[in-house]
Parts: C-alpha cells; sequence; structure tokens
C-alpha cells in the first residue's frame, strides 16, 4: 500500500448497537427503568435509563472497564443512542443508588457485613417480566442459588475461606437470568441470614407472580429453618447435605446399592430415609457412595466409602433422576463465569463494598437485556445468532459493522456497510 487517505464522515464500527437500542425502545425500557429505578435531580443530564443502557453498551463491545466509556462516546457519536456518560458520572450514579451495609457482630466477635437493595433486586425480576423472559402465573420455573468470590483488594474486602481478600455475593439465577443479588463480605459465609435473604426473594417473586416449582442450592443452605422456608414456597427442593457422624452411620447400614451410569461414569446409588434434624420428619436422601482410595474403614459407618448425598422432597423421579437434576445447576456455575467475566464483575470499579454492590446489580440488568437481545435477534432470524452465545460472538457476529446515518428526503437512512443484511428489529 503506497497511501493513506483520511474521511472524517461519522462511520461507528459498532453499527449493529443501532437496532438493539431502537428495539429496547421500541419496548419502552428507558421508562422502564427510570419508574423502576426512581427520577434523578431535574438538572441532571443522565437518567438512570442512560446509564444502563451506556453500560450495556460498554459489554456488548466488549468493553471491561468503566473507563472504556470515553472510548465508545468517542466512536458511537451520533448514533441512536448518544447520551454516554464519563466514568466519573458512572461513579455518581451509583453513589445515589446505593444503600447502606449492615453490619452484625456475631458472639464470636466477628463481624459480618453485607448489602443489599430491594429496590434493585425488585429490579431485577421485574425486567425479566417486562421483557417476557418470565411469565406471571408460569410454575415451571427452577431457582438455583449459588455464591462466588470476588477477588480483589478494595479498602473494605476481607479474608475469604480461600485465604485471598474479596467479597462474597449470593446469586440467584432462574435459567440463566439473575433475579435476586446480595453481596456479603469475604469473611461472611454463604450460610449466613440465608433465611432471610430467601424471604426476601418469594417476597418480590409472589409480587410479581412467579411461582418456583424447583429449588436447587448447595450445603450453605442446609439449615433446617431454611429447608422449612422452601418448602412452604417450592414443589420440590434438591440441597447437597452435609456429611456428619449419623449421616455416615445411616449410609453405612444400606444393604442394596444400585450401579447407574452418570457423565459416562459408573456409580453406586441408594435412597434413604433421614431426619437431618432432631425430632423433625424424615426426608428422602439419595446418596452416592465412592470408595475411599486409601481403603480405610471409616470409624462412623464401618465402610471404606465416602458418602455424598441430595436432601430433597421429590417422591417420583428415580436415585438417576434426582442426581441429574440436581447437577444441572451446573448451568447455574456457568452463569456465574458469565457474570465475572462476560459482565465485567471482574473488574469492580469502586473502592467500597456498597457501591460495588450496585455495579454488580446493574450488570445483572445487563446479563438479562443481552439474553433478551439474542431472543430477538433469533427471532428476526439473524444469520448466525443462536441463544447459547456469549457477549464476545454477540459482538463479532453482529454488532461489529461500519454503519452511519444519512439524510435523504428529510428522511434519517442508517446506512450498513456489509455483506450480511441488516433491517429493523421487529420485537
Amino acid at each position: 500500500m503506497d497511501k493513506y487517505t483520511h474521511s472524517d464522515i461519522n462511520i461507528t464500527p459498532f453499527g449493529g448497537l443501532n437496532p438493539i437500542y431502537r428495539a429496547m425502545n421500541d419496548k419502552c425500557l428507558a421508562d422502564f427503568f427510570n419508574t423502576a429505578l426512581g427520577s434523578r435531580n431535574v438538572h441532571a443530564t443522565y437518567s438512570y435509563a442512560d446509564i444502563v443502557y451506556a453500560l450495556l453498551g460498554n459489554v456488548l463491545t466488549n468493553g471491561s472497564v468503566i473507563s472504556d466509556f470515553k472510548h465508545l462516546k468517542e466512536i458511537y457519536h451520533g448514533q441512536e443512542f448518544d447520551k454516554i456518560p464519563s466514568h466519573d458520572t458512572f461513579e455518581y450514579v451509583c453513589q445515589e443508588l446505593k444503600t447502606d451495609n449492615i453490619i452484625i457482630t456475631a458472639k464470636s466477635g466477628i463481624k459480618h457485613e453485607f448489602n443489599y437493595c430491594d429496590k434493585m433486586n425488585a429490579t431485577l425480576l421485574a425486567l425479566a417480566v417486562k421483557t417476557g423472559q418470565l411469565k406471571a402465573g408460569q410454575n415451571n420455573y427452577t431457582l438455583d442459588i449459588d455464591n462466588v468470590i470476588l477477588e480483589n483488594e478494595k479498602q473494605d474486602a476481607r479474608y475469604t475461606f480461600k485465604k485471598m481478600k474479596g467479597y462474597h455475593p449470593i446469586l440467584g439465577f432462574i435459567g440463566r437470568l439473575p433475579v435476586h443479588i446480595e453481596n456479603h463480605n469475604g469473611n461472611t459465609p454463604a450460610a449466613y441470614q440465608q433465611k432471610e435473604m430467601l424471604e426476601r426473594f418469594f417476597t418480590n417473586a409472589t409480587k410479581y407472580g412467579i411461582e418456583i416449582t424447583n429449588f436447587r442450592a448447595d450445603s450453605a443452605t442446609y439449615q433446617k429453618d431454611v429447608i422449612d422456608l422452601v418448602k412452604a414456597h417450592v414443589t420440590n427442593f434438591y440441597i447437597r447435605a452435609d456429611a456428619s457422624a449419623n449421616f455416615n452411620r445411616e449410609c453405612g447400614a444400606v444393604k442394596k446399592w444400585n450401579k447407574i451410569i452418570i457423565n459416562n461414569v459408573v456409580k453406586e446409588v441408594a435412597s434413604i430415609e433421614y431426619k437431618p434434624f432432631s425430632g423433625e420428619d424424615a426426608y428422602r436422601v439419595v446418596v452416592t457412595r465412592t470408595e475411599r482410595k486409601d481403603k480405610q474403614i471409616d470409624l462412623e459407618s464401618g465402610t471404606a466409602y465416602k458418602y455424598y448425598g441430595i436432601i430433597t422432597s421429590d417422591r417420583e423421579k428415580d436415585d438417576k433422576g434426582v442426581i441429574e437434576f440436581y447437577n444441572q445447576r451446573g448451568d447455574d456455575e456457568n452463569s456465574n463465569r458469565y457474570m465475572l467475566n462476560d459482565f465485567n464483575l471482574h473488574h469492580l470499579p469502586f473502592p467500597d463494598l456498597n457501591t460495588n454492590t450496585v455495579y454488580i446489580y446493574l450488570m445483572g440488568m445487563c446479563a438479562t437485556l443481552f439474553e433478551w437481545i439474542k431472543i430477538i435477534l433469533v427471532k428476526n432470524k439473524v444469520k448466525g445468532i443462536e441463544l447459547s452465545m456469549r457477549v464476545k460472538a454477540i459482538c463479532f457476529g453482529y454488532i461489529c459493522v461500519a454503519a452511519r446515518f444519512l439524510k435523504h428526503a428529510r428522511k434519517k437512512i442508517l446506512k450498513f456497510y456489509s455483506k450480511i443484511k441488516y433491517s429493523k428489529l421487529t420485537i
């Protein structure tokens, strides 16, 4: 190449954002966010909807930190959505939305610090309903609860059980949709105040007519008061049981074990009737046993096996069905990874727990919008787009396309420079 030329025509490399933002406006999502999150000062340049829109655009163009707003604003100027704030303005907004941390000192002297916002959690559910991804009155939903460690060196971060500083948020998902978030500091375990957390979720779910049929969680939920609460709100629950001396004795007394294949691995399984809490009703526990590598006899069970149980109220599925259904909560762990990587929870922008909690909530809303966007793209038969795609694939497959606005016959026309045909998205 012997020569370079230059043009100052306003062409954006992210032209695919334009039909997406138009679809969001057709869905009246700006009005939704400004109603759900509230109104800012009349002199404020940016609304809460502008903040969510900008954050979503930053994510969809593979921006990883808030300072990337500056780059997005420069190359997406004059397009369908043109109110991208500075990262300083974004911080001011998060400061407005944050709530005070709750600090409870345990008898041991440990200070448990956590943060949540009822308005934000209600908005997560309301957004899923608004976009049609959850429907009131349907009862085939499965709620997955899991915790994730956000390793960081923030000024107020505490050491987690993995001996690293960070936060320890709990996230609730229905499918790939984040529907409830509460943030803990690193030294506060996932089991702490789970009953109160789930009560807040079920209150919101009832408000929006969302009925939960199945509930899955790890052993942090294996608590009497939590199980009693869950029983009152769901049809079936599946919770990883904690091992104990009594549990091992019960498992060691089982005479008949069946061999099944799970993920191409032969497992020995059995169901037992077990009372995990003294004086309470018995529950079904589906037990898997694994032979100890050292072949040592365990004093409690009298066997050379380790036992793993899933406590459940499901009396219809066979042992294999219970195990396979519980193992599907691995999709929830994938959702955590998507939030960490695709939605930048590895890049918390603020120095304190409660402001970063607002950021996590806003990213949860972006994740719900992203799932809706994929549904709209598939509905409009956009070539190469699938519901299983992650952010990077959508960015390269649809959003990264040169485009500019033209004026012709008093009309504003969006011109795409691509062999792939772009058109208005029908919602």
